[in-house]
């Protein structure tokens, strides 16, 4: 068995602020993660740290990017133990997508049919939760009982298939970490 993890996040931008509105949910956005550091989270959002205007297939990180800039995100992270085969399904299906990432391009008329309740699927084209519920649905991963094209960023929240590992400021996961891997090694 392995662990993936998936990370929602708020970080106070206005996109992020009117899909908090929208959704009622308290984090608006969701990655995806192979590693316990979440180092790198694969997700659809902004090219260009301080410009939303340009977005598509990105790999994030805790202290670069946007994150580096808006260091009060607020995160929730959670685990799900998947079986080997399903895990190398997860990683070649998002190798897929980053290896043809320039076709990709993020589905801004998804956020309003998404307010709707309407799935939208467009070739190449995803929003953040679309992109985390598809490879896991790609990856033989059920953890939704709808399509990944209806995901939205308050399904991952609370949902009972998941554990809830760490919430709190994203930039202070990797810390601790470090401390209760050390707390660990002193008993």
């Amino acid at each position: 068995m392995r662990k993936i993890y998936i990370v929602t996040t708020y970080t106070g931008t206005f996109l992020s602020y009117l899909i908090r509105k929208i959704s009622k949910s308290p984090y608006a956005h969701i990655s995806l993660s192979l590693n316990e550091d979440l180092s790198p989270m694969y997700s659809f959002g902004r090219l260009n740290p301080k410009t939303p205007i340009f977005a598509g297939f990105v790999e994030e990180n805790i202290n670069e990017g946007l994150y580096e800039i808006k260091q009060n995100a607020l995160c929730r992270v959670y685990s799900l133990e998947v079986d080997y085969s399903r895990y190398e399904k997860l990683v070649q299906n998002i190798m897929k997508v980053n290896h043809n990432r320039k076709k990709y391009n993020y589905d801004v008329k998804a956020l309003v049919y998404l307010s709707f309740n309407k799935s939208r699927e467009v070739e190449y084209k995803y929003v953040c939760s679309h992109f985390v519920a598809d490879m896991l649905y790609k990856s033989d991963i059920h953890i939704f009982d709808k399509s990944p094209s209806l995901v939205k960023p308050e399904d991952f929240y609370n949902n009972c298939n998941l554990s809830l590992e760490y919430e709190g400021l994203l930039c202070n996961y990797n810390v601790r970490n470090k401390e209760e891997m050390l707390s660990h090694m002193t008993c």
